[in-house]
């Protein structure tokens, strides 16, 4: 598995899509940093939401086409020359996409903590901790969504649907008890709890029943599943295409 992390390493060197974990929260944090101007209490709050209900999928959207359009422009030849199967290649790309997208989240919860001493802040710490691991496994599952639109239909696909899952996700089913039937909806249903944030950005009422936490573990096991699948079937298909 470090082989395959390896090769993708190399594949990203001297590209955008190398950088673009950093970059993406370090331009959110600086967005939200103008459109706040130093409020009490709204830097963090404002960072978090604009984070995860629009700007991480589509960063991770990206990230994805990034890391497959040189192989799919190369008709996926320089990976039919390694001795490593197309199940294990595309796991390893998977893996190295997982990566990126922790190390995007560690960094907007490290600006995120680092505003919330200079600014005031509504989310403790420990909970900004904990929303870095839960976005990271609610989100997983859209990697092999992402990476399949992108192989097989490219940029635009991709895009797209990242737009109408975001949207999806957000403005449906997120602040009801159907949350649970829309993967999307998952992850910004995990924050209320978690930071104390509308899907809007506002505080949570103190005596809303969004402050639940009894949704976190349904909610993770439910991302894992979705994830488990949406690879394993992309895995397939990869693997049926590079036979063909």
């Amino acid at each position: 598995m470090g082989r395959m992390i390896e090769v993708e390493h190399l594949k990203c060197r001297r590209t955008f899509g190398k950088i673009l974990p950093v970059v993406a929260p370090l331009v959110t944090l600086l967005l939200v940093l103008v459109l706040t101007g130093g409020l009490a209490d709204a830097f963090p709050a404002g960072a978090w939401n604009w984070w995860y209900a629009t700007l991480l999928p589509g960063t991770l959207a990206v990230m994805c086409y990034l890391s497959i359009t040189k192989d799919r422009k190369n008709r996926y030849y320089n990976l039919r020359g390694l001795s490593i199967s197309g199940r294990q290649l595309i796991f390893g790309k998977m893996l190295y996409l997982v990566l990126g997208l922790l190390a995007a989240n560690g960094i907007l919860f490290l600006g995120a903590t680092i505003g919330g001493f200079l600014f005031g802040s509504t989310i403790p710490a420990c909970g900004a901790a904990l929303a870095t691991i839960l976005l990271t496994l609610s989100y997983l599952w859209e990697i092999p969504v992402y990476l399949f639109l992108s192989a097989r239909f490219g940029m635009f696909a991709d895009v797209f649907v990242c737009m109408v899952l975001s949207i999806g996700g957000v403005a449906t089913l997120s602040d009801k008890s159907s949350w649970w039937l829309c993967p999307s909806s998952i992850p910004v249903r995990l924050m209320c709890p978690t930071l104390g944030l509308l899907p809007n950005g506002l505080p949570i009422p103190a005596k809303s029943e969004l402050w639940s936490e009894s949704v976190i573990l349904p909610g993770i096991m439910l991302s894992l599943g979705w994830f488990v699948v949406c690879a394993v079937l992309f895995a397939w298909w990869f693997e049926e295409m590079e036979v063909k």
